[in-house]
């Protein structure tokens, strides 16, 4: 068993940890260089500044905090088909569209897409629509993230795979929408100060479900997939 906190720093909503963030500590337990499949399923908000306990279970992980489950995790199959990356000058031209940079953005302070979050605060990735039904974002990972040999940590992977997802999936103009489920695997080694493109795309809607997936590229190579699904709590 192993226990961490969610510093405020890495909220989603300005009273709870980033989804993506928290699923990647979580997930880290199961595959800790990340290259394993793994799907995370969000049982409540995450708490912030409290310790949250990972415990193994026969079928994968759990994060608890007290006796409240917060997060289940299972090894996963992500069974997706990327489309063709656009380049990172195209995806910093199509962020200027972003939904993200709306003043009515409903958590402007999240870690990935806030854009109340400073350079080298947040992630700043703001993904927005490009032909196709795609959407697209550059960001370069910053040295912070990485590891020892300035390849990118897994929970800021999962963080940065999250939003993408979010915005495929209607957020927020459908309604303000949370994350409810988030499976990602690492295909490559993410290097920290190198430009990459993440592409995502809406995969359906079911009721107040919304279904996206996403990919991570460098130097246009997939680096990293991802499938998720979205509740749509308002709106």
């Amino acid at each position: 068993m192993t226990s961490f906190t969610v510093p405020n720093r890495f909220c989603g909503p300005p009273d709870s940890g980033n989804g993506g963030y928290t699923c990647g500590m979580v997930a880290r337990e199961l595959a800790a260089d990340g290259t394993r499949a793994v799907e995370c399923t969000l049982r409540t908000p995450v708490p912030l500044n409290v310790e949250l306990r990972v415990e193994r279970t026969e079928k994968g992980a759990v994060l608890k905090h007290g006796d409240q489950l917060v997060i289940e995790a299972v090894p996963a199959k992500i069974d997706v088909t990327p489309p063709a990356p656009i380049s990172f000058a195209a995806a910093q031209t199509a962020m200027a569209s972003s939904a993200a940079l709306d003043p009515r953005h409903p958590f402007p302070t999240c870690f990935v897409c806030g854009p109340k979050r400073g350079a080298h605060d947040g992630l700043r990735i703001f993904p927005a629509p490009i032909p196709g039904e795609l959407f697209a974002a550059a960001w370069i990972p910053d040295h912070e993230f990485g590891n020892g040999e300035h390849y990118l940590r897994p929970e800021f992977l999962w963080a940065a795979m999250d939003c993408p997802t979010g915005f495929a999936s209607g957020f927020p103009t459908a309604g303000k929408l949370v994350t409810g489920r988030l499976a990602v695997q690492q295909l490559h080694p993410i290097r920290t100060g190198v430009e990459c493109v993440l592409m995502s795309w809406p995969l359906g809607v079911e009721g107040r479900k919304y279904f996206s997936a996403a990919c991570l590229y460098q130097e246009n190579q997939p680096c990293a997939v991802g499938r998720a699904t979205w509740i749509k709590v308002e709106g």
